[in-house]
């Protein structure tokens, strides 16, 4: 089973969150969350197959 890794950071480079899915749509929904309140982020995606 593939799974990536998500790291959420703002504008500015600070760390916001951190979580890892074989789901995109489970993560569309939590990253959109954060959006809401924080506009400009920046979603690095990694393979997490450890």
């Amino acid at each position: 089973m593939e799974f990536i890794r998500y790291r959420v950071e703002d504008a500015d480079g600070a760390f916001l969150d951190e979580f890892t899915t074989n789901a995109p749509d489970f993560a569309e929904e939590r990253i959109g969350r954060i959006r809401k309140h924080r506009p400009n982020l920046t979603v690095t995606e990694t393979p997490d197959n450890d």
